[in-house]
């Protein structure tokens, strides 16, 4: 149930383009949510191991008694949720940067300028000043994801970042090489 409701806000979330609510259920409730899900797993491996856990090279102990069909059924669940949420935890990132990707390049498609613009002039000065287009793709996608990792802790914030900002360049790299630009 906690898979499936975690699943469905970051769903919802993202395509509403709450990031801090994303950002925050993503990358610090599921990093949580998987941890407790993993020594969960951990603990049910020890108590009730199956039998390609069991190592013949190891020296004999007593095996635990296999439980009940119950018990067993409950365990198969425990692990298929626990790699439920590895899997989520993976993906979830990819589908955060291809989303951050495609934004990045619709607004480089709507503000970006082409052609003639970025011919130099004869006696052009270089700019003092970032592009209208450049700031505000920044400010759309990474003063977002920024503003939103802000209630993470640190070491989840590089990995949000690192990826966003990879996203939002490669969206910038395609654009310029789509539409041909070329910077003299």
């Amino acid at each position: 149930a906690a898979h499936a409701w975690l699943t469905g806000r970051a769903g919802r979330y993202l395509a509403a383009w709450a990031l801090p609510q994303f950002l925050l259920l993503t990358q610090g409730d599921l990093q949580v949510l998987k941890a407790e899900a993993e020594q969960l797993m951990l603990q049910v491996s020890r108590t009730f191991p199956e039998p390609e856990e069991i190592h013949r090279d190891s020296p004999p102990e007593p095996l635990p008694s296999p439980g009940s069909p119950w018990e067993l059924q409950l365990c198969r669940q425990i692990r298929d949720v626990a790699n439920s949420i590895q899997l989520f935890s993976g993906d979830v990132l990819w589908m955060f940067s291809t989303s951050c990707k495609r934004l990045s390049a619709e607004i480089f498609d709507q503000t970006m300028p082409l052609g003639r613009h970025w011919r130099l002039r004869p006696r052009a000065e270089l700019p003092s000043s970032p592009s209208a287009y450049a700031a505000a793709a920044v400010q759309a996608v990474l003063g977002q994801v920024l503003q939103g990792a802000q209630a993470l802790p640190h070491d989840a914030q590089v990995p949000t970042l690192a990826r966003v900002t990879t996203a939002f360049l490669e969206a910038w790299m395609d654009h310029i090489l789509t539409r041909r630009i070329k910077f003299r």
